[in-house]
């Protein structure tokens, strides 16, 4: 049998490679922060298992800066809510603003939240609603962050929702119980998602006769597409989805849209310079030439209902 043999390293050999003192590479191995054993009272380190170790740290340093990079001024990474106007609004702001490039990721309110919480985003999109409080995010960030009043809340638009279908009018989820018909729904803890279960409970169905309660989509286009591909017979989305594809629409609901940013964040020049595009004639006029938006708030500071 032919044994591995293995290269191992003192701590001289170590403090050498990492150009750091002895007394440090003894202290990180002590507290287990280095791949080492220890032999006769002396600290050896298997060389191949260290190069790794080194290897991984690296990377983790690179993915690090490569994060800082994206948070730096230079974009801007929205994160939340679905909505047709976000791809449109993504170019519009680059083309007057070449030097400030949008991004953004579908993932749902609430994980928008929760991701600009975490500092992975400067920007999260919510429309979640609260029927106790009859108000819009703020409820959500009183309950997710530890210091809510760090964040400042910036209406988007205003939006009509509903009950999309492709043969017959949808008016309820008891329509689509009796008539046995396939329902998308959004995924869990988007705003969507949110208003789904709150009508449901207030009509008394039950979720088990609904077909297709457990499909989820992650976009309007996506509830738009099942519905007329033939995949679904109905889902929730935005009345714009409806107008384009020209789908059946039954309103249920107006929504407020908006972003929540930290304040440290708001006053930099980047984000600034974005929330006067969302201010001006070009965006504002978009909005009013687009069925089912309303911008009678749009760039407006909100503030919580009890502070009103």
């Amino acid at each position: 049998m032919i044994l591995e043999k293995r290269v191992f390293l003192t701590v001289k050999d170590v403090s050498g490679l990492l150009h750091i003192n002895d007394k440090k590479v003894y202290a990180l191995a002590q507290e287990g922060k280095l791949p080492c054993t220890k032999v006769t009272g002396k600290w050896l380190f298997p060389k191949d298992e260290l190069q790794l170790f080194l290897k991984e740290k690296a990377r983790k340093t690179i993915q690090r800066f490569s994060t800082e990079f994206a948070l730096s001024k230079q974009v801007i990474l929205l994160s939340g809510s679905d909505d047709p106007v976000i791809p449109m609004l993504e170019g519009m702001f680059h083309s007057r603003h070449p030097d400030i490039a949008l991004y953004s990721s579908s993932v749902g309110s609430g994980e928008g939240l929760r991701l600009l919480k975490d500092g992975f985003c400067h920007i999260a999109l919510s429309h979640l609603y609260d029927p106790v409080t009859d108000d819009y995010t703020f409820p959500f960030i009183q309950d997710l962050f530890d210091t809510p009043d760090n964040l400042v809340v910036i209406n988007l638009f205003y939006r009509n929702t509903g009950f999309l279908s492709k043969d017959q009018k949808v008016q309820s989820f008891g329509d689509i119980i009796r008539n046995n018909l396939r329902f998308i729904n959004r995924q869990k803890d988007s705003g969507i998602r949110n208003q789904v279960d709150r009508i449901i409970a207030t009509e008394g169905a039950a979720i088990d006769e609904i077909r297709g309660y457990e499909t989820e989509a992650y976009t309007h286009f996506e509830v738009a597409y099942a519905i007329f591909s033939g995949m679904a017979d109905a889902g929730i989305a935005t009345e714009a989805i409806a107008h384009q594809t020209s789908l059946f629409f039954h309103k249920l609901f107006e929504e407020r849209f908006d972003m929540v940013i930290v304040k440290d964040a708001f006053f930099e020049r980047h984000i600034q310079t974005f929330v006067e595009f969302i201010r001006s004639d070009i965006f504002i006029n978009v909005l009013q030439n687009m069925k089912g938006y309303d911008p009678r708030d749009t760039g407006k500071i909100l503030f919580h209902k009890t502070n009103q």
